[in-house]
């Protein structure tokens, strides 16, 4: 079942974690632009763990609000999206209670260490994105389902942040984020 659009009056926290070159740290940019342009407040942090960016663990941090955000870290997300093991072990002490956890279902086939009232999701994102031509989109694939899941923003704010974002080149992003969408969907 999708997710209704988040209340207006509560501050959103999540994580997208995975490993350096996924892209998800774009992902988490374009998240809070599509928010800006929703009227919200969103600011993102990224954070790369290891000696180089590709291939090590990498994590953005989304919070968004309708209010000025005066602490801009996650606190307790509300959800984790997790395409590696190590992004999932690693994060879940961020995680708050009934938390929704979204896992790439082929590489994080363990979930058992999630805390039992969480909500986890398993998709098979990357095989998903990569057999449709869009294995260069899975950030935005992944995001796509995250949206869909959690209603955070509005889907067309995403897709104009896709726009501005890469111009010219924005329709295999435009297809990767409608294509996670319906995978999301059960489509």
């Amino acid at each position: 079942m999708l997710a209704e659009a988040k209340p207006r009056g509560a501050r959103w926290e999540g994580v997208l974690a995975g490993e350096g070159g996924q892209g998800l740290v774009v992902a988490g940019i374009i998240l809070g632009e599509a928010a800006v342009l929703e009227g919200l407040y969103a600011v993102q942090c990224q954070w790369v763990f290891g000696s180089a960016a590709r291939g090590s663990l990498s994590r953005s941090e989304v919070v968004v609000g309708p209010e000025e955000i005066a602490f801009p870290r996650v606190l307790k997300a509300g959800v984790l999206l997790a395409l590696t093991p190590a992004a999932l072990t690693r994060h879940l002490g961020m995680l708050g209670p009934g938390a929704l956890v979204i896992v790439d279902s082929d590489h994080v086939p363990d979930t058992g260490d999630v805390p039992p009232d969480a909500d986890v999701r398993p998709l098979p994102i990357l095989r998903t994105a990569a057999g449709l031509g869009l294995a260069r989109s899975t950030n935005v694939f992944a995001l796509g389902a995250l949206v869909a899941l959690t209603g955070v923003v509005r889907p067309e704010n995403v897709e104009e942040a896709l726009r501005r974002r890469f111009g010219v080149k924005a329709e295999p992003n435009l297809r990767a984020f409608r294509a996670g969408a319906d995978l999301a969907a059960g489509g």
